[in-house]
């Protein structure tokens, strides 16, 4: 997240549309390091209240910070809020401007509103905001597309909208947040969840946007090729038989005083599950540094990658090779897309639930979200694509020349589009996908 680039007259400008996927990111250009937000986000790690979310997810499963627990004038505050008022308003409760003829880009915007307390002192009114609110401006980018993306998820436009925006009198932000230091990765994001956790927001770069704008007439006619059928029951079946990560929408909030703006990718939650994961992997197909840190362990939810994961023997198993065979075909689909767009550095995000005293009769049913799910005898799988907008441009090109091919590192994590496909399937193969023979089936 971060500033927009002033305009001539030191006003923040307005983001443009034209035909094309990429948006005009001159005039939504993104610095990371302005107005503070990275020491804001790091504030997260210090506050111990988890949410409560309501929703089918099991407890343990609940990830992150009330943003109700924050403190005043904390930025992340102010923007969560500033957030679902802004989706409850794209929903159809607000004034919305078409900003293109084709409806490809829409804004709201929004008068400051004091806080309860300076409302108090003030007047006798009774709708007023725990935190103070400043003007906003939120602008939805390519909606004509995302809904066309929401549709092929088996998403309709009033689930989405009721479960992100500002419920009707609710005056403080129902979202849970994570901050960067929080977070397995090293990208400095902050994330916010929906109540019931289904969708994950994330702050995201001038890259991310301008990758996944590239993309996103290719993604949505991708992940709509692979619509489930009404009867399919495959292995780790749901309403689509894509793996990739469900974009739903990319929002950006401009604010009129010094609250960092911010761009917001929404996705579904692939951890959103009625039973506790125990442990996660992240599996890109390396082994060069691909085991969890001292510090990752240290964690109360740690992330391990394809060493641990290889050490410990781990497989996500079906019963039947029908089954493997579905999964890994879903797989390559997903895979070659990715290497047909010049995108490499994606993961195989995989969480174990362990079945205690024998409990062998979870069934798919059970999930009250849309997740990707596997089970064997012991465990339940639930897994997914993830990370795909690192586009392998020079810099990365150069990581792979200097610290791969130079001094004989050919495991290195970063390798060219085809090869990296290639090297993740073959692990796919050997290390992830495996058939117990019981033939008993994971529905």
């Amino acid at each position: 997240s971060g500033a927009l680039s002033p305009t001539s007259n030191g006003e923040k400008s307005s983001p443009k549309n034209d035909s094309s996927d990429s948006i005009d990111l001159r005039r939504i250009s993104i610095n990371e390091g302005s107005k503070g937000w990275k020491t804001a986000a790091a504030h997260i790690k210090n506050l111990k209240n988890a949410t409560q979310a309501i929703g089918h997810v099991k407890l343990e499963n609940k990830i992150g910070t009330s943003a109700a627990d924050l403190e005043d004038g904390d930025p992340l505050k102010t923007i969560t809020l500033a957030t679902q008022r802004a989706l409850q308003s794209f929903g159809g409760a607000g004034t919305v401007k078409s900003v293109t003829p084709d409806d490809a880009l829409r804004s709201v915007e929004f008068d400051e509103a004091a806080s309860a307390a300076a409302a108090a002192a003030e007047t006798e009114a009774e709708e007023a905001y725990s935190t103070r609110q400043p003007a906003f401006q939120c602008f939805e980018m390519c909606h004509d597309k995302f809904k066309d993306i929401r549709e092929a998820f088996g998403i309709s436009e009033a689930q989405f909208y009721a479960v992100l925006g500002l419920q009707k009198k609710q005056v403080i932000s129902s979202f849970s947040v994570i901050g960067s230091g929080d977070a397995s990765g090293k990208s400095p994001s902050f994330f916010f969840l929906s109540p019931d956790q289904q969708y994950i927001l994330k702050s995201c770069t001038t890259r991310d946007v301008k990758t996944l704008t590239r993309i996103l007439s290719s993604y949505r006619d991708h992940v709509k090729s692979c619509a489930a059928s009404a009867d399919d029951d495959s292995a780790a079946s749901s309403t689509n038989l894509s793996l990739l990560p469900r974009y739903l929408g990319l929002y950006k909030l401009i604010f009129q005083d010094d609250t960092p703006d911010v761009t917001l990718i929404v996705m579904t939650n692939f951890f959103a599950a009625a039973h506790e994961i125990h442990s996660k992997f992240d599996l890109k197909g390396s082994t060069y540094h691909r085991e969890a840190s001292e510090k990752e362990r240290a964690k109360s939810a740690p992330v391990y990658k394809d060493l641990d994961w290889m050490r410990e023997g781990r497989k996500i198993r079906f019963s039947t090779e029908d089954e493997v065979q579905s999964v890994r075909e879903r797989l390559e689909a997903d895979t070659l897309y990715l290497s047909s767009q010049k995108l490499i550095d994606y993961s195989l995000l995989v969480g174990i639930h362990e079945m205690k005293d024998g409990a062998t009769n979870l069934r798919k049913r059970d999930e009250a979200m849309d997740i990707i799910s596997a089970r064997s005898s012991t465990e339940i799988q639930y897994f997914g694509l993830v990370d795909i907008l690192t586009p392998f441009v020079a810099q990365k090109r150069a990581e792979t020349i200097c610290t791969g091919t130079l001094i004989c590192r050919p495991g290195i994590s970063c390798q060219p589009p085809k090869k990296y496909q290639k090297r993740f399937m073959n692990f796919v193969d050997e290390e992830i996908l495996a058939c117990t023979g019981t033939g008993t089936g994971n529905s």
